[in-house]
């Protein structure tokens, strides 16, 4: 953690939007977050569409 590729950093605002056109973006999230995930179930799903629609979202 805390490495930063090569060619993935952006000082100015021109080079942030380069970098992002080019999908420079890489290794932005920690090691420790899973990569693979289990395929929601359709109660997780429907507890997810209740939460959205009782917060108005």
């Amino acid at each position: 953690m805390g490495e930063q590729a090569t060619g993935t950093r952006a000082d100015t605002p021109k080079e942030l939007a380069a970098l992002v056109e080019v999908r420079g973006f890489w290794r932005m999230v920690p090691e420790w977050v899973p990569r693979r995930f289990d395929e929601p179930t359709r109660e997780l799903v429907e507890r997810v569409a209740h939460g959205l629609r009782s917060t108005g979202a």
